[in-house]
């Protein structure tokens, strides 16, 4: 690994280990602002109907199996495209991050939010939410992919969705009251994590040498 990739995945570890470690202790200073938070989105998304139905509409574009399928479709055109780089590394930022998901769930082991009347309901625990981890991961490496083949003028497009429908899936997660900001939050920084160092991590093809060159 270089050290750009060893700095990069050590300033994840340093964003994400305290986190999960103040969580799963119970640390105030996070699980106090994290609860009025959820109090806030749970009585805002409970006042207007409409917000309710776009959050539950947004965050669909989180589902595991919508982002289980969608890195499966696209691994495979690019497969039959001929970009077999490209659809291994699309399968193997998906499994990557499933593995990693279940792994700190069940390290963490925090439950999930308790509110009165919830619009929502999810199983298992809250701490990072899978929903944003996913849709991080995918929607990041879905634009690392397109980047490869549009025009320079569309990869600040591809950024912005790399960016925003993530947070937006994030965004519904709380706004439906299953999951805390800092799941979310933990959630978005390792999908974005994996999706980046897992693009720095391929091996780059040899240069071909020059007819005539000497061997």
């Amino acid at each position: 690994m270089s050290r750009r990739r060893a700095l990069a995945a050590g300033l994840v570890a340093l964003l994400l280990l305290p986190l999960a470690v103040a969580v799963r202790v119970g640390w105030h200073p996070i699980a106090g602002p994290d609860r009025t938070a959820d109090n806030r989105a749970h009585d805002l998304v409970r006042s207007s109907s409409g917000l309710l139905s776009a959050t539950r509409a947004v965050t669909h574009l989180g589902d595991p199996l919508v982002v289980t399928l969608l890195a499966a479709v696209a691994a495979l055109v690019c497969w039959f495209l001929g970009r077999r780089r490209d659809a291994v590394y699309l399968v193997a930022v998906r499994l990557v991050v499933v593995v990693l998901g279940y792994a700190l769930k069940e390290a963490v082991g925090r439950a999930r939010p308790s509110l009165p009347e919830p619009v929502a309901h999810a199983g298992g625990y809250s701490f990072p939410s899978g929903h944003a981890l996913g849709a991080a991961a995918l929607y990041t490496s879905l634009a690392v992919v397109a980047s490869g083949v549009v025009r320079r003028r569309w990869r600040p497009a591809l950024v912005a969705v790399a960016v925003v429908v993530p947070m937006a899936v994030a965004a519904s997660r709380v706004l439906l009251g299953v999951h805390f900001p800092s799941d979310v939050a933990a959630g978005l920084v390792l999908g974005w994590a994996v999706a980046l160092l897992g693009r720095s991590a391929e091996p780059t093809e040899p240069a071909e040498t020059a007819p005539g060159s000497a061997a």
